[in-house]
């Protein structure tokens, strides 16, 4: 047992933490002590129990995901519509017949649709030019990569011909903002990500009904169906892309459930949620942060690791980094490994994105699609929400900071009659204490030899006069 006037032996005598002092006090058997001890040890254990119980399940179940139907009220936002051309046989022949001089070598007109169009391999390209080519073209290098896209691809008026939304006429080039991605310049509605400009509010609810998109095209696109901070890229969904060519009208009946986060999901960590909202971004080939966007960033590092470069139409990468001739072909070379996407744990070729999905996606599901041929030179594109949706999913906090609190105080409280100034007294007994006790005991000693100093000089003055 630790020494009478011990700081130990005091702060077990007094602590307010229960039945310390029975283990302390002297006067009790050493059975009744033992008891208390064995009480005292089941308390703390059972304590710590229940505190990693919590804590784990504040890291881990933080979050309830649950489904909402309270639709009367809702408007639901219609996704994003991003146009990406993908091919233009007639400027490619107007570009190289300028650059190159009327008539050239037509092989010349391949390489630049795999330029302009690049989606990761450069068949042409190399095969003409690259550094296996027996006999380089001459004028392969008369011109850098990205100059070819600036001048080939149609620009928004050329692209769209009229736009509607619920039989609303409205500018297309006025809404359709451009947005960059992994192939070129694309137009892009109702997205957070691309240059901003004028917002249509694409709103469905009860009153409008469900919400309708018709769009009439010039030339051979893609359109991508997304969420407002998605963006087009090479992993996109196939179910997500429209292929549109001239002569056809193409309809679309689509499904969407949106997402929905309580107020306090934000303060819970981004390894708690397992989601990111589109602000939280750490990327620099896009302002906000998606899945998709993240996946972009992902093969952007890829390529730059394995290659030392970026190919030429990657979002927001400085002219010196793109890859030249000999980049091109490492990018080739490696094609399933920065091009295919792949889980951490399969053994195919492919490129492991750590990415987790945003807070704020939706889920889309094609209803029905329909395509009929007509006879002018230009393809229609109908997109329509098949009803409005009756279910969403919602994100709530079940285990909060809050909670976490709570559930902790609860414990040491039930187990040890504890509270936060019980923690706060073993600072106090084992070092405000020993160091208060030892200043005032210096100060205690210093008085008693001024005391015994002015005795002595007493004493001194007063044996005289009395012999």
């Amino acid at each position: 047992m630790a020494d009478a006037g011990s700081p130990l032996r005091h702060y077990i005598l007094n602590t307010s933490f229960h039945g310390f002092r029975f283990i302390g006090d002297a006067g009790l058997h050493w059975t009744e002590r033992t008891f208390w001890t064995i009480c005292c040890v089941l308390s703390w254990t059972a304590t710590g129990f229940l505190i990693k119980s919590a804590w784990e399940d504040f890291q881990n179940n933080a979050i309830s995901f649950v489904a909402d139907t309270s639709y009367l009220a809702w408007d639901t936002h219609f996704p994003s519509i991003a146009v990406c051309e993908t091919d233009n046989q007639k400027s490619i022949a107007e570009v190289t017949d300028r650059t190159y001089g009327d008539p050239h070598d037509y092989n010349l007109d391949e390489i630049v649709k795999e330029l302009v169009y690049f989606r990761g391999l450069s068949f042409y390209t190399l095969q003409i030019c690259g550094p296996e080519a027996q006999v380089p073209d001459e004028d392969c290098f008369k011109k850098n990569f990205s100059f070819f896209s600036r001048e080939v691809r149609s620009n928004c008026s050329q692209i769209f011909r009229a736009c509607r939304w619920n039989d609303r006429v409205f500018d297309c080039c006025e809404y359709f903002g451009e947005i960059d991605s992994e192939m070129g310049t694309c137009y892009a509605i109702n997205s957070i990500q691309g240059k901003t400009k004028k917002r249509l509010e694409m709103v469905s609810n009860i009153k409008t009904g469900p919400g309708s998109l018709r769009l009439e095209i010039n030339g051979v696109a893609n359109v991508y169906i997304l969420g407002e901070q998605e963006v087009p890229s090479l992993t996109t969904l196939t179910t997500d892309v429209i292929q549109v060519t001239p002569r056809i009208h193409y309809k679309r009946f689509l499904a969407i459930k949106e997402i929905d986060n309580g107020p306090e999901v934000k303060d819970v960590s981004v390894r708690q949620r397992k989601c990111r909202f589109s602000d939280e971004s750490d990327l620099d080939v896009y302002p906000y942060y998606s899945y998709s966007s993240c996946c972009v960033q992902c093969r952007k590092d890829a390529q730059k690791r394995i290659c030392g470069c970026a190919h030429h139409l990657m979002p927001n990468t400085e002219s010196r980094i793109h890859c030249n001739i000999t980049g091109l072909y490492c990018l080739s070379k490696h094609y399933n490994e920065l091009s295919v996407l792949k889980p951490y744990w399969a053994n195919r070729t492919g490129l492991v994105c750590d990415c987790l999905p945003s807070c704020t996606e939706i889920e889309l599901a094609v209803i029905k699609d329909d395509k009929i041929g007509f006879s002018e030179e230009f393809a229609i594109v109908d997109l329509s929400l098949e009803r409005l949706p009756t279910e969403r999913f919602k994100r709530n906090v079940v285990r909060g900071k809050l909670d976490l609190v709570v559930s902790m105080g609860g414990s040491t409280a039930l187990f040890l009659g504890a509270s936060i100034l019980s923690f706060v007294e073993i600072v106090y007994y084992f070092f405000v204490r020993p160091v208060s006790n030892s200043v005032l005991a210096k100060k205690t000693k210093k008085e008693k030899r001024k005391f015994k100093l002015k005795v002595n000089k007493m004493e001194q003055l007063i044996l005289p006069t009395v012999s």
